[in-house]
């Protein structure tokens, strides 16, 4: 697969893909895998409203820009808490490989983004990191 930030546009089902090969990688029951990759697949459209955004809008990178990239990722963000949370309270093993499909992803996009340091996308995406580990803690330490 490209480069996500190298495509002309993005589809729910290039992210699609991208969480079925990370998936595919986990060792674990087959059945869990099915569920983290159901799950994971929920977060595809607001992920990709970002990045299709960012596409489309990103060269502009004035206050507009700014805002709306971060009202985007923060979309995104709440949609994986309300996922995560859901999933983590039934199955935690579920919940951690929904967080660790998307941990790549973003970790990936980041890598991806390198050369703008100071855009408003690369701070949304070390936002998006920051955020989901909070999450994380969050749920560990009320178990």
């Amino acid at each position: 697969m490209d480069a996500i930030l190298l495509k002309d546009s993005l589809t729910t089902n290039d992210i699609k893909d991208l969480i079925l090969k990370g998936v595919i990688d986990m060792d674990i029951n087959q059945d869990k895998r099915n569920e983290i990759e159901i799950e994971s697949s929920q977060l595809a459209t607001a992920f990709v409203e970002a990045i299709n955004y960012h596409t489309k809008n990103g060269k502009s990178n004035d206050s507009s820009y700014a805002f709306q990239i971060a009202v985007k990722f923060n979309n995104f963000t709440e949609e994986f808490r309300r996922i995560f949370v859901t999933n983590y309270q039934k199955d935690i093993l579920v919940g951690f490989g929904i967080s660790a499909i998307w941990m790549g992803i973003l970790n990936g996009l980041d890598a991806e983004s390198g050369i703008m340091p100071n855009h408003p996308f690369k701070r949304e995406i070390a936002n998006c990191l920051v955020s989901i580990t909070e999450i994380l803690d969050e749920n560990k330490t009320q178990n």
